[in-house]
């Protein structure tokens, strides 16, 4: 039985959400408190669906709630409802941000009730967003971060040696490069960024994380110098990953989204509006029904990117998630 989190104040709200997911074949686990909440969340508790309000009981608002489940790996994708009592796009962007899948008014049942059948029922098949190489002579260092990707979504492919990475580098598009200082061979890893930096483009601009068990400043400097995009020393925490995982790609993929070539069809409303063109082509599929999985997987960009550009897509268009992006935008709508 599909499990949602609902954490709210509210006791008639969490009742609303209880009767909602009998009805779609789920159940709910409700709780009033944030930090009462992220004990579960910090858990292996399944959970398809995560409904938070703002205003709650504890040390934490909504938002400061969703921002930290987004830092632990396996809720990294996890559909998250944010619930506002009033229409405040400020706020909502803020939610968007920290890591919303939807905004959802507290009033709004009838949207309420379609998410959770929507999430309850999910679509069948895995979706992918993307593939990391993972360059570690280590076997048990690269089991974990191997574990990490995968829970974010991410497909792997594994190599202890410069040698080895060169010849998938040469098949295979990756997301991300992770990438041990110390290698099987002569060659370390820092003489590998080197060699995907001096790639033809667009393999050059491939995202590089690198990490070392030495705590040393030099190595550090050196990597960033010759073009490795973050440091991790080791050992980490999956926060800690996550977390820059996350930034690296998306700062990679912001970085290129003036670079792109490829022309959109009929955005010009949007293009207005201010959005770029990589926000078109997100807008589009939003309008298309497809997921942030799917899009990201579409895009070959990863899913927190996706999340931070429909974020400022529906800032800049005025509404709060994507029913009203449809209403207003959708062919035949007449609006």
């Amino acid at each position: 039985m599909p499990s949602i989190i609902c954490v709210d104040p509210s006791i008639s709200y969490t009742a609303l959400v209880s009767q909602l997911a009998a009805d779609a074949g789920g159940a709910v686990v409700a709780s009033h408190q944030a930090d009462e909440a992220f004990t579960i969340l910090s858990g292996p508790y399944p959970c398809a669906l995560l409904i938070v309000a703002n205003q709650l009981d504890g040390s934490q608002n909504g938002v400061e709630l969703i921002r930290s489940t987004r830092l632990l790996a396996h809720r990294v994708t996890t559909p998250i409802l944010f619930i506002m009592s009033d229409r405040d796009p400020d706020l909502a962007r803020r939610a968007l941000q920290a890591g919303a899948t939807e905004v959802v008014l507290r009033s709004d049942s009838a949207l309420l009730d379609s998410l959770i059948h929507e999430h309850t029922h999910p679509a069948p098949g895995p979706l992918q967003t993307g593939r990391a190489l993972v360059v570690e002579d280590s076997a048990s260092q690269a089991d974990y971060v191997t574990q990490l990707c995968l829970t974010l979504g991410l497909a792997v492919d594994r190599c202890a040696s410069m040698e080895e990475s060169i010849e998938k580098l040469q098949d295979t598009d990756y997301q991300i490069a992770i990438v041990d200082i110390v290698l099987q061979g002569i060659s370390s890893g820092l003489s590998l960024v080197r060699h995907i930096r001096q790639l033809p483009s667009p393999r050059s601009r491939l995202p590089i994380l690198v990490m070392s068990g030495y705590d040393d400043a030099s190595r550090r400097i050196e990597a960033l110098r010759i073009g490795a995009d973050d440091f991790l020393n080791k050992p980490f925490s999956e926060e800690e990953f996550v977390w820059r995982l996350h930034r690296i790609i998306q700062d990679r993929s912001n970085n290129s989204i003036e670079s792109t070539s490829a022309a959109v069809q009929n955005v010009t409303p949007w293009q207005d509006r201010g959005l770029s063109q990589r926000e078109c082509e997100i807008c589009q599929a939003l309008i298309q029904g497809i997921n942030d999985k799917q899009i990201a997987a579409d895009l070959k960009i990863s899913f927190w990117t996706v999340r931070t550009h429909i974020g400022n897509i529906f800032s800049k268009l005025g509404v709060l998630n994507r029913r009203e992006l449809m209403a207003r935008y959708l062919p035949g709508t007449g609006k």
